[in-house]
């Protein structure tokens, strides 16, 4: 019998555990199928959650390799049984199912195919999923933002609902002609209008419950997960199955998200009610569970996320008023994509859970935003008409979009305070006409400019406004452009033609824009000036201009015409229409009256005569 010392052994151990590390990651890597090694006819076993939280197990036969779909990236198609998966088909809720070949997992359900005759499977091989956790999350990670929104679509707007709802088409696809998506979107809440747009920009959608808050089921593979958007009185989140847990790190769906990279949402555990079968696509009916984690990570294999980390969310306030009085707190996922998107759907949402959304009715809304180190920024509109409330969740996804898709700063949102006022019937008044008491004046006099209105369903009425003549204006033409106050700001745009260059510059701009219960004049001059660098200088002199022509910088705008002054009378309710009075400034001699009439407005920038009209342009609600 040999002796070893106890020297040798000392030195002999640190190898010995080496060699049981080695066998030990050995095991590890013995746990994963490769995707070198799958061959038709492999039959195997998944994982996925059919009834309440318990992870069941279904039958798997593969088909085949999709070999290079794209570039690296190859999919295993099979065939699933069991669980009724012949007569159902593969499940909207099933994405991320871990499947498993001799005891060792091959990957995640990913995709199928409407109404296909049978369970068969796109499936993501594990290796791909895996690189996932190569990335370590990012402390701040740089989220992926929407294209940069310009001033003038605020006030001009002509969004649609395509528009509003393009950031989630991504969301519906895996980028396969024709293949879908195993994620099944679900909703709390929301009324059957914005269900019905949220379904044809995500494809399939369901009715959601809440599970109860005793209910936290621990997440493992085949248990059900969700990716949460929108949280608190109205939830819309996506369901799919986690496919590997290691440690608190959860890979999870088998396909991208939104495919940006890195992310923060909410990541809740959810249950199911039970199965809905479909000709199109069978789907899991869910009770939406509370939040253990966040997804970080979004790419093409996949989803990762964390339990025990947080996700930010921005809250928003919704207040009902009017017919009812309603209050709604949600909180809606911080991504500058969608968090547009997810506010104007949450107000609207707000809205048909308080009353109704649709039919011809009045609606004034007052929005509340807090820009941390900018500070707050209200803005107030109206909207009438058949379309009242979906112009309102227009606007609000364009002030959102502006804040968080700037070109000039990245701005923190902190929270949005939304006040839908809402009245059973239009109101808006259109703009029929408007005079002065003299339209021959001298610097410093005081005028009275009279409007004629015509009620909605009912009779003509006046508004008046005391205005004095500026002191400073030259002899000539001086035009009043009198209208409601969305008109007015498009109006004043071409005179002044001028673009912010800073953040500070265009929440001065912002703070300037009417709401459309606003009477606004505007006094209007030919005055040559400049506009440099986002401020305008009107009246310069020659020789200033001159300069600035022979600059090679060509950031100086001329303009013909200057802006001397503005008055607003707040209206009981929303106007229509813009028109133009010309007076005549004199500085010397007697003043002798003229016509009082109104004029037609501004056409490209300039003031130009036309016959005496009432109507001119309208500018209605947006």
């Amino acid at each position: 019998m040999h002796r070893i010392s106890c020297s040798l052994l000392v030195f002999l151990l640190p190898i010995i555990l080496g060699a049981e590390t080695r066998t030990s990651s050995a095991v590890a890597d013995a746990g994963l199928f490769p995707l070198e090694a799958v061959r038709p006819g492999l039959t195997g076993y998944g994982l996925s959650v059919f009834e309440g939280t318990e992870p069941e197990r279904f039958e798997v036969e593969v088909l085949g390799v999709w070999r290079n779909t794209q570039p690296s990236t190859s999919f295993i198609l099979a065939r699933l049984k069991g669980r009724g998966l012949e007569a159902s088909g593969v499940i909207a809720g099933m994405s991320g199912s871990p499947v498993y070949i001799d005891g060792r997992l091959l990957g995640a359900v990913a995709f199928s195919w409407l109404f296909a005759n049978e369970a068969v499977a796109g499936i993501t091989p594990i290796e791909q999923m895996r690189q996932l956790s190569a990335d370590a999350p990012a402390a701040s990670p740089k989220l992926a933002r929407g294209e940069p929104r310009e001033l003038r679509d605020l006030i001009s707007s002509s969004l649609t609902w395509q528009d509003v709802l393009e950031p989630l088409r991504s969301l519906r696809g895996i980028g396969l002609e024709s293949a879908v998506s195993g994620v099944q979107w679900s909703t709390v809440g929301f009324g059957n209008a914005t269900r019905e747009n949220l379904a044809v920009a995500l494809g399939n959608l369901s009715p959601a419950g809440l599970a109860p808050d005793t209910s936290h089921p621990a997440l493992a593979a085949g248990s059900s997960v969700s990716g949460v958007l929108v949280d608190g009185d109205l939830r819309l989140a996506a369901t799919g199955t986690v496919t590997e847990r290691r440690g608190d790190e959860v890979l999870a769906f088998g396909h991208p998200f939104l495919g940006v990279g890195p992310l923060r949402i909410p990541m809740a555990t959810s249950e199911v009610v039970t199965i809905f079968p479909s000709l199109m696509s069978s789907f899991k009916i869910a009770n939406l569970g509370a939040a253990v984690g966040a997804f970080e990570l979004d790419r093409a294999a996949g989803m990762r996320g964390r339990v025990g980390a947080e996700a930010p969310m921005t809250p928003v306030s919704v207040r009902v008023t009017g017919l009812v009085d309603r209050q709604f707190e949600v909180r809606v996922a911080d991504l500058p994509l969608l968090t547009p998107t997810l506010v104007a759907i949450s107000a609207l949402g707000s809205l048909e859970a308080a009353t109704q959304s649709g039919g011809s009715q009045g609606l004034d809304l007052t929005a509340r935003f807090d820009l941390a180190e900018w500070g707050e920024l209200e803005v107030r509109q109206s909207f009438d008409g058949e379309t009242a409330a979906q112009e309102a969740a227009f606007y609000l996804f364009a002030f959102t979009g502006f804040f968080l898709n700037n070109r000039f700063e990245e701005v923190s949102l902190e929270s949005i305070e939304i006040e839908l006022e809402q009245h059973a019937e239009p109101r808006t008044a259109r703009l029929v006409g408007a005079h002065v008491n003299q339209t021959l004046v001298r610097p410093g006099d005081r005028i009275e400019l009279i409007v004629d209105l015509q009620a909605y369903r009912g009779e003509t009425f006046r508004a008046t406004l005391a205005l004095d003549v500026p002191t400073g204006l030259p002899e000539g033409r001086y035009s009043l452009l009198v209208g409601d106050g969305i008109s007015v700001d498009v109006a004043r745009l071409e005179v002044e033609r001028t673009e912010p260059q800073t953040f500070p510059q265009a929440l001065r701009f912002l703070r300037s824009f009417h709401s459309s219960r606003e009477l606004v004049a505007l006094g209007v001059f030919r005055g040559e000036g400049l506009s440099v660098g986002g401020e305008v200088l009107p009246q310069l002199p020659a020789s200033v201009r001159s300069l600035w022509s022979a600059a090679p910088s060509t950031s100086a705008t001329a303009l013909q015409l200057a802006v001397a002054q503005e008055s607003v009378l707040e209206m009981d309710q929303p106007l229509e229409g813009i028109v133009r009075v010309d007076l005549e400034v004199r500085r010397e001699g007697p003043l002798k009256e003229g016509p009082a009439a109104g004029e037609s407005p501004a056409v490209g920038g300039e003031l130009q005569k036309s016959a005496p009209t009432s109507t001119g342009t309208e500018g209605g609600s947006q």
